[in-house]
């Protein structure tokens, strides 16, 4: 009984952190969209506003798709620290958009960052983001299986045709060449002299003739 309690008061807990979650990044996505449009002022109104979701798209769902990936299929100690070091810097760039909307829709002056922020320092999350999912996509277990595998296949090949190519010197293969030319000369004597004896029988039988 007890254990079936506990069981429940663990899927609630997981089920209030999950709400706390959704919460948090919707009010993210309304801070960061207001921000990351300013930087699109010069299109178009219908432009900018797809741009800034794309934004968003991209800051919030990389913060999601770290967090699951983290519980569900980041296996190796690599994988593990650098989606712990993407989801802190995530969380951060959220509540810093977070504090900043709500400063701006309040009147309250910014701090020197939070203006330098908003300026020109929010660009910088997307590359971030692209860095933190590349280095991800570098590091996974399976990519580095592959590329040991090409590699061993690499040089297992480059091994073979340098010990084809060092053979090629061997005395074996000289001697076999040798020998080889020798048949061939053989051959070729043996040609030439019955070619030059069919040439001194034919050259006899005109001269009879000729008698």
């Amino acid at each position: 009984m007890n254990t079936y309690k506990h069981s429940e008061n663990r899927r609630r807990t997981v089920i209030g952190a999950h709400l706390i979650i959704i919460g948090i990044t919707m009010l993210s996505c309304v801070s960061s969209f207001t921000i990351y449009i300013q930087g699109f002022a010069d299109f178009p109104a219908w432009v900018q506003n797809s741009l800034g979701l794309v934004a968003v798209v991209v800051v919030e769902g990389c913060f999601a798709w770290l967090l699951f990936s983290y519980r569900s299929s980041f296996s190796s100690w690599l994988e593990r620290m650098i989606a712990l070091g993407g989801i802190a810097f995530v969380v951060s760039v959220m509540l810093l958009n977070i504090t900043t909307h709500f400063m701006q829709a309040k009147h309250v002056p910014l701090a020197n960052f939070q203006q330098s922020w908003v300026g020109y320092g929010a660009v910088f999350t997307f590359i971030a983001v692209l860095v933190l999912v590349l280095t991800l996509t570098l590091a996974d277990p399976v990519v580095r299986l592959v590329r040991l595998e090409l590699r061993y296949a690499g040089r297992q090949a480059e091994t073979i045709l340098r010990a084809k190519t060092n053979a090629l010197r061997s005395d074996r293969i000289l001697e076999a060449m040798a020998n080889r030319a020798n048949s061939e000369a053989i051959e070729l004597a043996e040609l030439i002299e019955g070619e030059t004896e069919r040439k001194q029988i034919g050259f006899k039988g005109k001269g009879r003739e000729l008698d």
